[in-house]
């Protein structure tokens, strides 16, 4: 889990950054995300199993990271996507394994995010990936 966490905020992935708290509370988060980044948990339950408030957790989300929960959590699901297509995994089973409905809503996202649908995302970025 370490190791995933620090390849994932080292990533090369064009413009993405995913920054890693270090606080531990919002490290464990970070953690439980990465191990299931399909969770349907609310913000309010995420702060809840954290002990604090709502308002706090975003405060300190914003402190340490310099985002919203919401983006931090769009750009994680953006960089598994990247790395498990361009390892040869499906758009479709990427789409439902980071809990999109269907594969549509998943393009669609990351269409919007990266400004190309994933696949062809990954054929102009091929070298990128593949040195990193």
């Amino acid at each position: 889990m370490t190791t995933l966490m620090d390849e994932l905020s080292d990533a090369p992935i064009s413009s993405l950054n995913l920054p890693m708290p270090g606080k531990p509370r919002l490290r464990r988060l970070a953690e439980m995300l990465i191990a299931d980044p399909s969770a349907k948990t609310s913000f309010a339950n995420w702060a809840s199993a954290l002990g604090m408030s709502e308002r706090t957790l975003s405060r300190l989300l914003l402190q340490e990271i310099g985002m919203s929960f919401g983006r931090w959590r769009h750009q994680l699901h953006v960089i598994l996507a990247v790395q498990r297509i361009a390892s040869g995994e499906s758009v479709k089973t990427v789409a439902l394994e980071l809990g999109y409905e269907n594969a549509s809503s998943f393009v669609n996202m990351f269409r919007k995010t990266l400004g190309k649908p994933p696949v062809r995302y990954l054929t102009e970025h091929r070298t990128i990936l593949i040195s990193s």
